[in-house]
């Protein structure tokens, strides 16, 4: 039995307690305990914003990779305690920007070299796997999630080659205020500039591959001195640089539009003959050290058929870079290939071009640009034959051979 005092105390606590009356149309007779998620349900998908800095052995500490049930990039290989897991980078990530720069639908081939070419430093944003799988079932964009993105209208840098032609290279310089690195171009007409893509007014970021930001005039005058007939600029028409600076994005040369010069990367599809592909692959000693070039192309093979030229330079095989591989890793890629390959190549000037302003041209790769088929070819279902032959010359162009390593496919590669 309860104390009378027990009882009142009880009542008068009903008393103070609230009262909601039923409403149907809420559907709720307590508005307290509306909430404005369903706890069981799954958390919404968030990208994380990571800044990484290269280590002591020149790497961020994870590979990218394209997998075939996800569009993409997707991180792999995270080094336990390196630079990437220190940050919070996990196998399995999806890798979305790069310096500011969406880059989801990006040629895979592309999306390493910028990150290759960020330098010492790269800002990425990734999200997880389980939250990119949510996207995909939601049939939502990667877009959606993503805070800053430069907006697709942007002008993007230009890379100009601007060449000599007797009257000079077609430009002057100003420093703005004389801030140091702060350069704008005034483009004569009809100069040779201005037939290079050049802008007038344009800002100057790059001088044959060597950023001016920190640049005296002085130094920049030196340095364009120095360049002989030709330079390659990067410059940036004057209204995009505060669109750059509103997102916290550094211009440079990993957002560049190529299309003013007059180099572009090949791909082309091969289908082996019955007398082979009709070329031969070999190591020679270049401006940037080694690299795989293709030789001897026969008349009415698929190599010459499929737009290849003596001398290309082989960037890679079946979607793979092969710029770190070696010669042999190399050959057993296209041996791998079967009956069929595809290549990334690029001509012997177009690779000399790329390598003076110490980038790849695959980071300017876009499968889309050029795409040639081989076509006058035989169907055939013939082994592939290997044998090496080891050759020395000395010579100092790389359009002649210092090393030679060949694999003959019946009866040439």
């Amino acid at each position: 039995m309860k104390k009378r005092s027990e009882i009142k105390e009880i009542k008068e606590d009903l008393k103070l307690t609230t009262k909601f009356p039923f409403n149907p149309k809420l559907g709720i007779d307590n508005p307290a305990l509306c909430l404005g998620e369903d706890p069981g349900s799954e958390p919404e998908p968030v990208a994380r914003f990571c800044v990484l800095r290269k280590d002591v052995s020149g790497t961020f500490g994870f590979t990218l990779r394209k997998e075939l049930d996800r569009d993409g990039h997707v991180v792999h290989e995270v080094i336990p305690g390196g630079i990437a897991y220190l940050v919070g980078i996990k196998d399995g990530d999806q890798l979305l920007q790069i310096n500011g720069e969406y880059v989801h639908e990006q040629e895979h081939l592309k999306v390493v070299q910028k990150v290759k070419a960020s330098g010492s430093r790269v800002s990425l944003v990734v999200l997880d796997e389980s939250g990119y799988r949510k996207l995909c079932a939601n049939n939502s964009s990667p877009l959606s999630i993503l805070p800053n993105v430069l907006p697709e209208s942007c002008p993007r840098p230009r890379l100009c080659l601007v060449r000599d032609e007797g009257r000079g290279f077609g430009f002057t310089t100003t420093s703005t205020g004389g801030v140091r690195g702060t350069f704008l171009l005034n483009v004569e007409d009809g100069g040779a500039a201005q037939k290079a893509g050049v802008p007038s007014g344009a800002r100057l970021l790059e001088v044959s591959g060597e950023n001016v930001t920190s640049f005296t005039m002085s130094q920049l005058s030196k340095k364009l001195q120095n360049s002989g007939s030709r330079v390659v600029l990067l410059v940036l028409e004057p209204s995009a640089l505060g669109v750059y600076e509103a997102q916290g994005v550094i211009p440079s040369i990993a957002f560049a539009d190529t299309s003013y010069v007059p180099y572009r990367t090949k791909n082309l599809h091969l289908v082996r003959s019955p007398e082979g592909y009709g070329f031969l692959l070999r190591q020679e000693k270049c401006l940037g050290g080694q690299g795989q070039f293709l030789r001897e192309l026969d008349p009415g093979l698929p190599a010459e058929v499929s737009g290849m030229r003596e001398g290309d330079r082989l960037l890679a095989v079946n979607g793979q870079s092969v710029q770190d591989l070696e010669h042999e890793d190399i050959v057993n890629l296209i041996q791998q290939s079967g009956n069929q390959v595809s290549l990334v190549v690029i001509s012997n000037e177009g690779d000399r071009f790329y390598t003076e302003i110490g980038v790849s041209p695959l980071l300017f790769y876009e499968a889309q640009t050029v795409d040639i088929v081989s076509t006058h070819v035989k169907e055939s279902n013939g082994q592939m034959l290997q044998e090496s032959k080891m050759k020395q010359a000395e010579t100092s162009s790389h359009s002649e051979m210092h090393k030679e390593s060949t694999v003959a496919q019946n009866s040439e590669e």
